[in-house]
Formats: C-alpha cells, structure tokens, sequence
C-alpha cells in the first residue's frame, strides 16, 4: 500500500488545482467541490490496486471525479427540504435561483444540456485535449470532436433561445 499512496500523492500534487476546478465548474461550489476533490483521491487510493489495466491515470482519475460530482448532483437534486411553517417559505415570483439564472446566464445554459455535453464542453475548456477526452470516454478522437461541435451548437442554440445574448 506505500506504493499507492506514494503515487497517488504525486498525482495530487500535480493535478488537485485543475480537478478542484473541473469540479467546481460542475457541482458550482468552490467549498462542496474542495470536498468532492479529497473524495476523489480517496477513491483513487481504495481502488489504485484495480487500476493497472489503466493506461491513462490522468484520465481514470477524472473519471473518478466526474462520477463522484454526478453522485453528489443526483443526491442534491433528490433532497427537497420542505418549510417547516408556510411562513418560512419562500415566495415563488422573486426566488433565489430566478435571480442566480438572471446574474448568471453563461451557467444557466449550460444546466440545460444534457450531462455529456456539458461535461465535455466544460472538460474542453479547462484544457483537455480531444486526445484526453477520447481515453476518458473510450472512443476516437475524431468521435470526440464530433460530440464537441454537436455540444457546442447545442449551448449556442440554447443561449440564443434563451436571450442571453
């Protein structure tokens, strides 16, 4: 087990700050994303001993984070917390996340794509090459460019319809 957590040390040191980021663009919290980053790497370290048909740790290990901020999305989406009194709820016409959607439309389209999407146009973003993307998905490259034209155009169409503009 040294070995493992040697490795996965090194691949902390290397790579924390570009995974915080990746997270913290998909769950939009930079202190759950701190959070979600140290669960990664501990589910890196639980399963090092399964990753040696891995050919690309940078990738397993996104891969990893990815699903970890997906579970934690599903779980947020599942708790709906009800007023323990009527007057404790909030008004429906001005609420809290009509005004987020309004000061932040960039984020509003992309909550509106499909999940694939909008993890590869965010992976892309944060610096990933195509080739990355590919081993992460286990597809070609020029698989990967084809979804991230198609995502592309899809976040353009739903920026225009929306009226971001």
């Amino acid at each position: 087990m040294p070995a493992a957590h040697a490795a996965i040390e090194r691949l902390y040191q290397a790579h924390y700050s570009a995974l915080l980021a990746h997270l913290a663009r998909l769950v939009g919290d930079q202190m759950q994303a701190e959070d979600l980053c140290q669960e990664t790497f501990l589910k890196a370290l639980r399963a090092w001993d399964q990753q040696a048909t891995i050919t690309n740790q940078l990738a397993w290990l996104y891969r990893i984070a990815t699903n970890t901020a997906y579970d934690h999305l599903r779980r947020r989406q599942r708790l709906q917390f009800a007023p323990l009194y009527e007057h404790d709820a909030p008004p429906d016409t001005d609420s809290m996340e009509r005004r987020v959607d309004v000061q932040e439309p960039v984020r509003h389209a992309l909550a509106l794509l499909p999940a694939e999407s909008r993890q590869l146009l965010l992976s892309s973003y944060a610096g990933h090459s195509t080739q990355e993307l590919a081993a992460a998905l286990a597809c070609s490259d020029t698989a990967v460019r084809l979804r991230l034209f198609r995502a592309r155009e899809r976040f353009r169409k739903i920026y225009l319809q929306l009226g971001l503009n």
